[in-house]
């Protein structure tokens, strides 16, 4: 509403301007009276200190130049100079020329300004100028400037000064009609009434329709302007009463108020709104100003009317389409914000308001850019600059912060607005609360980026990170990864809960970020793996200060079901260094060697990455990949070795080593890809075919006389074939298949064995107990010896280990032992059998002191079946058995 208060503000000024001129039109004797007049109202309208004219004008040689004039200085007493001033048409002057070509009004650049003021003595220091075209009609260009006013000029000023300019064009006009006069006619307009046909040829050619009536409102003239806006001919309404122009509901009103000189005087000043009646008896609407004079001493009044219905509807319209712009405006559930040419607020609606949680009076001018946040304000204004300067739309997400301090998100979306001359003159811009999107994708991000039990970076966000950092660390820098995988934690959640096991992993992760710095990265691949990210290294003992830090971390007990726990961790650390070529892939693979570098030195410590892990690793997947085709091809072979009597001397048995013979590498010992069946999994299906392929040999030895029935065969059992459902079956279809008696197996087990799954190894082993076979307990002495083990499980047969037996002539502390399991072993009716006898002083010792059984190089070598029954041959026969030759 403002603006449309302001629009009718100027309006007004605009009309009374020319009131006064048209007042003062019996004093245009000259054009530049006429250029005075009009050039002291267009200083008055726009408040600026100078004007000016100037216009394209030609030499007598046909040469275009500038020419100025009249140029006015407005100060208490208006000062008008009208001396020409020309200026040639050169590359400095170009500039104004072209711009006097143009149809509209044109801002006078800065160097225009400075070629102005140092060519034309009587224009110094100019700081800004207008140049407004006066309208056509008149044979040469002439423009009005404007200069000086303490606020911008705008072309927009132009258009609203538009009447006044045509005013002037007008009269001009008239004064130029009058130089084609003849002579008898210019001495008839200097006369003592010449002023009549003066002011008959004004009326004539006026664009405002002028009606002038007697003392009772009856018409004595009616000029061509008001015939086009009444379409009456002037000679059908002389003589007739003003109520034909009027219509009959306002007459009276308008007699007795509006024409009436005792209440407007001889000329009001003002013009008023009043509705017409067309000869069709259409209404249109009139801007009406009255003057009262005198003629020959008689009352006229000079009605002075301009048709304004096209305004009026326009106006009507206008306001239409404000008030639904307001109206939908408040309904929007967007902020809109519009600006005018500076940038200042010229419109806000009540949810812009609302959003910035702001006062009407604390947005305007420049101050709605105060709620953009500090660290997003310069790109704001700067790419909306940018885009509008071009043309173009602005939309972007930002942050706008509300009273408090509250950050909020918003969109903001402006569009440039452009006048009728395709300038920018502002814009128009929409803000809409996007907090709830923002605050949802950072909780899609989390959930994608962050793990959801702990809060630490997973698996995506981990490698993300790690690329960025080898990225980084190109030129220069390091970088540690640490690689944690918890020690016992199966245990904890098959005997706690899966509950109390994710409790335990928060504390864990609370505890580990504790030992680095905010800027390091802790993240939780999944289970209880865990990975530490660390850049910007100055050396290699910030990795083993960090990794000391969480294993003195997690020595404190965890409180999980109001009961005290204890849990550690292995580290496995590795390095990337600026300069050298990395790869995230190749360093989560080097960090998880050294972990398990860490888990097999003992667990609860870290180690480094080295070389020779990798070559270790390489080898380990090298004969992971062939043990797959290793049992289809055969290469698989059983060794064996013979048991004798330490008494008698006489085979009582046989040992099954498994041996693998590599295509490439040749004859593999168990210890270097046992453990590696047991990892693939195909442990099973291996020891079946051992078992098998053993029962089967000793069933041939037996057959062939070799040795006698009740001759045994040891195998040994993985630990994880106690979890095979097949084991039993596996083990009683191997006898029965052989032809053989459970009495003729012996199963031998680690004491690491008895370590896992008590209950299921303890049942495992009776079932073997009821097919008659016998449970024999292998290295007894260098595992986790208890001797709970000889009471808690079905043991029959203890075995020395070779590393007590080796030295047990040399060393006391080793006989010691050996002589303290015989004693135990035979308090508990239980075999022994040593391992590693390899001369006939270590055989004689044993024969001393009562060992059973014993088995080594004095005896054989291991050896295949075929090559050991060429060895059973050349042993004479006995009763009891085979007995060595020598």
């Amino acid at each position: 509403m403002g603006e449309v208060h302001g629009s009718r503000r100027k309006d007004v000024l605009l009309r009374r301007s020319i009131e006064r001129i048209q007042s003062n039109m019996w004093d245009l004797s000259s054009g530049h009276r006429v250029y005075s007049m009009v050039m002291e109202e267009l200083c008055r309208l726009s408040d600026s200190p100078l004007a000016f004219i100037l216009e394209g004008a030609f030499d007598p040689g046909g040469t275009r130049f500038i020419n100025g004039s009249c140029v006015l200085q407005r100060t208490t007493s208006p000062e008008f100079d009208p001396s020409p001033f020309p200026l040639p048409i050169t590359a400095d002057t170009r500039t104004i020329y072209e711009a006097l070509n143009r149809s509209r009004g044109t801002v006078l650049d800065e160097a225009s300004l400075a070629v102005l003021s140092k060519s034309v003595p009587q224009l110094p220091g100019l700081t800004r100028a207008l140049l407004m075209p006066i309208p056509a009609g008149i044979d040469y260009s002439i423009s009005i400037c404007v200069a000086n006013s303490t606020t911008p000029y705008h072309s927009d000023f132009s258009k609203r000064a538009w009447p006044l300019l045509s005013l002037c064009a007008s009269l001009i006009r008239i004064l130029d009609n009058q130089q084609s006069l003849s002579p008898e006619e210019k001495r008839l307009l200097l006369i003592k009434d010449s002023w009549k046909e003066n002011f008959c040829r004004l009326e004539a050619h006026s664009p405002v329709a002028m009606v002038t009536l007697d003392k009772d409102y009856h018409i004595l003239r009616f000029n061509p302007a008001a015939e086009r806006i009444f379409g009456h001919k002037a000679e059908s309404m002389i003589r007739r009463p003003i109520q034909h122009l009027i219509p009959e509901r306002f007459n009276q009103e308008h007699q007795s108020q509006t024409f009436n000189p005792h209440v407007t005087g001889s000329a009001t000043g003002e013009s008023v709104h009043i509705h017409g009646l067309r000869a069709d008896a259409t209404l249109i609407e009139l801007e009406l100003s009255v003057f009262h004079c005198q003629e020959h001493g008689q009352k006229r009044t000079i009605l002075m009317m301009w048709d304004r219905t096209d305004l009026h509807y326009a106006q009507a319209r206008h306001q239409s389409e404000l008030e639904r712009f307001r109206v939908l405006a408040d309904l929007s559930p967007m902020g809109i914000l519009q600006t005018d040419g500076n940038w200042h607020t010229d419109y806000v609606n009540k949810r812009w308001l609302d959003i910035t949680q702001t006062d009407e009076p604390h947005i305007d001018g420049l101050n709605w850019s105060r709620v953009l946040h500090d660290e997003d304000a310069e790109q704001v204004l700067t790419e909306l600059h940018e885009h509008l300067s071009s043309g173009k739309e602005f939309r972007k997400d930002c942050r706008i912060v509300r009273e408090g301090g509250h950050e909020v998100w918003v969109q903001f979306h402006a569009r440039p607005l452009l006048n009728r001359d395709g300038d920018i003159c502002g814009f128009l811009s929409t803000l809409l609360d996007n907090s709830y999107y923002h605050e949802s994708e950072e909780k899609l991000r989390h959930l994608a980026e962050r793990d959801i039990l702990t809060g630490l970076a997973n698996r995506m966000l981990f490698f993300d990170r790690l690329d960025h950092a080898l990225k980084r660390m190109r030129r220069h820098g390091a970088l540690a990864l640490l690689a944690l995988d918890l020690d016992g934690f199966k245990n904890i959640n098959d005997t706690l809960g899966h509950d109390t096991g994710d409790e335990m992993l928060v504390e864990v992760s609370k505890r580990i970020q504790s030992c680095v710095r905010q800027e390091d990265t802790v993240a939780r691949l999944g289970g209880d793996e865990f990975m530490i990210l660390l850049e910007d290294l100055q050396d290699a003992m910030t990795a083993a200060s960090v990794s000391e830090k969480i294993l003195k971390a997690l020595e404190h007990p965890f409180t999980l079901q109001n009961k005290e726990v204890y849990i550690s961790t292995s580290i496995g650390i590795c390095f990337a260094l600026g300069g050298k070529r990395s790869d995230a892939k190749t360093l989560i693979k080097q960090a998880d060697m050294a972990l398990y570098r860490a888990k097999d030195a003992g667990r609860n410590n870290f180690q480094y990455f080295s070389p020779e892990l990798e070559l270790a690793s390489k080898r380990k997947l090298e004969l992971g990949n062939s043990l797959h085709q290793a049992l289809l091809k055969t290469e698989f072979d059983v060794h064996f070795q013979a048991q004798a009597s330490v008494q008698h001397k006489q085979v009582v048995g046989f040992e099954a080593l498994l041996r693998w013979q590599h295509p490439e590498q040749g004859l593999l010992p168990p210890n270097e890809f046992v453990y590696l069946l047991e990892e693939t999994g195909l442990i099973n299906g291996v020891s079946r075919w051992t078992l098998h392929v053993c029962m089967q040999t000793l069933k041939q030895w037996i057959d062939q006389g070799l040795v006698a029935p009740n001759t045994v065969m040891s195998v040994n059992i993985s630990p994880k074939q106690f979890h095979d459902p097949m084991l039993i079956p596996s083990i009683e279809g191997a006898i029965r298949d052989a032809g053989l008696s459970g009495e003729n197996l012996v199963v031998e087990i680690t004491e690491t064995t008895l370590l896992q799954d008590h209950e299921q190894t303890r049942k495992a082993l009776e079932k073997i107990k009821k097919l008659g076979a016998k449970v024999a307990l292998d290295d007894f002495g260098t595992g986790y010896s208890s001797l709970s083990y000889l009471k808690k499980y079905p043991i029959d047969i203890i075995k020395i280990d070779r590393s007590f037996i080796k030295d047990l002539l040399v060393d006391s502390d080793d006989a010691a032992i050996v002589q303290a399991v015989l004693a135990l072993a035979h308090s508990l009716s239980l075999e022994v059998i040593a391992e590693g006898v390899d001369s006939d002083l270590i055989l004689a010792q044993l024969q001393e002191w009562n060992c059973d059984h014993y088995q080594g190089y004095l005896i054989n070598r291991p050896m295949q079946g075929s090559d050991m029954s060429q060895f059973l041959c050349n042993y004479s026969s006995a009763p009891e058995g085979k007995a060595l030759k020598g």
